[in-house]
């Protein structure tokens, strides 16, 4: 199943907190200006940015996006972002027009 915000807060939680968690999380390559995380989590997020609605790619090799199955604020989803800036993990609400990438939880 796609992981619950509270799902990934548990991740997180596991992983030492939202302020340290991206490097656990993040591909060990690929992301901008050396901001690489370790992968020690095995999840392997890669900096492949969004789909935008008009069909355009942003924040390639720059930001990493996960969807939640929570939803947001005006019929929205929330998603996590990693950056190549920090090893923050920030949950965010936005339209489900986005296109992000999504991980599934074996049940």
């Amino acid at each position: 199943h796609i992981p619950s915000d509270d799902e990934f807060t548990q991740l997180t939680d596991f992983l030492g907190g939202v302020s340290v968690a991206g490097a656990a999380m993040k591909s060990s390559s690929g992301w901008t200006d050396n901001g690489n995380g370790t992968n020690s989590s095995g999840l392997n997020v890669l900096p492949i940015g969004y789909r935008s609605s008009n069909g355009s790619y942003s924040y390639i090799n720059d930001y990493g996006y996960l969807w939640s199955s929570s939803a947001g604020a005006a019929a929205g989803a929330v998603y996590r972002e990693l950056s190549y800036i920090d090893s923050v993990v920030s949950s965010i609400g936005n339209t489900r027009e986005h296109g992000v990438s999504v991980r599934c939880i074996k049940d």
